[in-house]
């Protein structure tokens, strides 16, 4: 069976990836699991929290990329990002001025989030066409503070911050301006770039979760919105059932997907987070969030089993179990 692009199916992930765990240690807290976005291990007092992600997608500032993305598995589960380490693979023929830029991207962000770079590989790799960055952030929190993404329960609110597709939106009209600017307007296209901006969730993370109303986050990465909310519900044997014309899509993303032909629902969206809170908790959520500046936006409710899209004009539409990620057919799609 040839696997498909883009993140590993997850039954074959359930059935071939996580069985290989090594040694059973104890400490474990949350381990290899769908939708989980970063592990947890018991330190005593503390909480370790490690979380891994891949730049893939883009050629463009990964080093700032990779901090940032790393670091939003962290705060989801209610950590604070202090350590990032980082694999960097590069094509042969690569120049000794695009690696310092990736380390100068790296050093940038971690400075904005405030952690520290310790640790690494780089290493040049005949086969390669093109440069891979593989990062991995460690912070630490407390049990009390801690948060799953198996934590929604039937009649939770959902929150989204931000807007829908917002990750895919900035790389493709880096990635492909000049051809997207055939047909699209240009400030459209730099407004569009500067969503790159609005990737961290960590303030926002960190601050609803100190409402205690809080019962699972997550940062929908591939796969976009839908994605993430199949992940929430599949780690927390839930369903759900949201409006479409409840959530967000900026003008410039919907014209870029319209374009090339793809949903934004389903276009990766780091810089969005999906919070569940217990009903009536809602308000204090909402507050949290828009005291850090971000804006958020209620988009439905947790149920006990059915995944449910409301489309604009009614249709209900069930939610497969697996969403294909948008990005990598747009990277190609001729616009027309």
């Amino acid at each position: 069976m040839k696997l498909p692009i883009g993140k590993v199916p997850n039954n074959l992930l359930e059935k071939i990836v996580f069985p290989y765990g090594g040694v059973n240690c104890g400490r474990v807290i949350c381990g290899p699991a769908v939708g989980q976005d970063a592990a947890v291990i018991d330190f005593g007092e503390k909480l370790l929290v490690v979380g891994a992600d891949p730049i893939t997608g883009t050629q463009s500032r990964m080093g700032w990329y990779a901090v940032h993305v790393n670091a939003n598995d962290v705060a989801v589960r209610g950590a604070v990002p202090q350590f990032f380490t980082s694999t960097i693979l590069l094509p042969n023929g690569a120049d000794t001025s695009f690696l310092e830029k990736i380390c100068r991207d790296i050093d940038e962000a971690a400075r904005e989030v405030g952690v520290c770079v310790v640790g690494g590989h780089t290493e040049v790799v005949p086969y390669l066409e093109n440069a891979l960055l593989c990062g991995a952030m460690f912070g630490e929190t407390t049990k009390e503070r801690l948060v799953l993404t198996s934590g929604a329960r039937a009649d939770d609110v959902i929150i989204m911050t931000k807007h829908a597709g917002l990750e895919g939106a900035a790389i493709l009209a880096t990635d492909r301006f000049e051809d997207l600017s055939e047909f699209l307007n240009k400030k459209l296209l730099l407004k569009a770039k500067s969503f790159f901006s609005s990737l961290s969730v960590v303030r926002e993370a960190l601050a609803v979760n100190e409402t205690g109303v809080v019962t699972s986050m997550h940062d929908p990465t591939e796969g976009g919105l839908l994605g993430g909310l199949i992940e929430m519900a599949e780690a927390s044997n839930v369903g759900f059932r949201i409006e479409e014309e409840l959530i967000p899509v900026a003008e410039e993303t919907r014209d870029i997907c319209s374009l090339l032909r793809i949903d934004p629902l389903c276009l990766i969206s780091s810089g969005v987070l999906l919070v569940t809170v217990r009903p009536g908790g809602e308000s204090k959520a909402l507050e949290a969030i828009r005291s850090v500046g971000s804006i958020p936006t209620i988009i439905g409710r947790v149920t006990p089993s059915r995944r449910i899209l409301v489309r604009r004009g009614g249709e209900k539409v069930n939610v497969r179990t697996r969403v294909r990620e948008q990005l990598w057919d747009a990277l190609r799609t001729k616009p027309s």
